[in-house]
Parts: C-alpha cells; sequence; structure tokens
C-alpha cells in the first residue's frame, strides 16, 4: 500500500498569518491620520489669510510637521502632498500678513479714526 502523504503538507484553505502586518497597518493608518490633519491645518491657514482673520503662521508649520511625521509613518504620497500644501500655507499667511496679497488687508493696519 502507498501512502499518500497527506498529513506533511500545509493546510491552504486557512489564512497565514503574518508576524508583523498589524504593526505595519497601525503605522500607515497613522501616518494617514496625520497627514489628514496636515492637510485640514493647511488650508484652514490658507482661508484664515484669505478672510483676513489671521496672520498665524503655525497652521502652516503644524501642516509641514504632520506631514513629515506622516512620510516617516509610511503614507509617503500623501505626506508629500501635506508639506506642499504646508509650506503654501505658510508662504500664504506670510504674504497676507504683510499686504502683498491683492484684497487681502494687513491685520492691525485697518484704521478706523
Amino acid at each position: 500500500m502507498k501512502s499518500e502523504g497527506r498529513s506533511s503538507q500545509v493546510d491552504r484553505s486557512e489564512p497565514q498569518e503574518n508576524p508583523g502586518e498589524g504593526k505595519k497597518q497601525a503605522k500607515l493608518l497613522g501616518g494617514r491620520i496625520s497627514c489628514v490633519i496636515g492637510i485640514l491645518l493647511g488650508m484652514g491657514g490658507i482661508v484664515a489669510a484669505l478672510l483676513g482673520a489671521s496672520d498665524d503662521v503655525s497652521s502652516g508649520v503644524l501642516a509641514i510637521v504632520l506631514g513629515v511625521l506622516g512620510y516617516s509613518l509610511g503614507a509617503r504620497r500623501l505626506g508629500a502632498a501635506t508639506v506642499v500644501l504646508g509650506t503654501v500655507a505658510l508662504f500664504f499667511a506670510v504674504a497676507a500678513s504683510t499686504g502683498l496679497i491683492p484684497g487681502v488687508a494687513p491685520l492691525g493696519h485697518g484704521y478706523n479714526g
């Protein structure tokens, strides 16, 4: 009688667990979340500068930092886009605060007297 040798084969019906896959997915999710928050901060900084509500550059700086964090956690394209948007927000806020953007008066320069 021949032995079929089925006891030495690996059962392929159950998915194999890859140790470390969950950690990699958690890092990627954290990177994406930080990038989305950075994009929201960058857009908020641009809108605030357009409305003349703020001349604060911290939202642009935070967007850049969160983009770098997201890039280092694995969200490469989204992280790079967040850094670019944060840089644009930073320069836009500085330009609006000095009066370089037409139609946007610098904060503190509108005298009512």
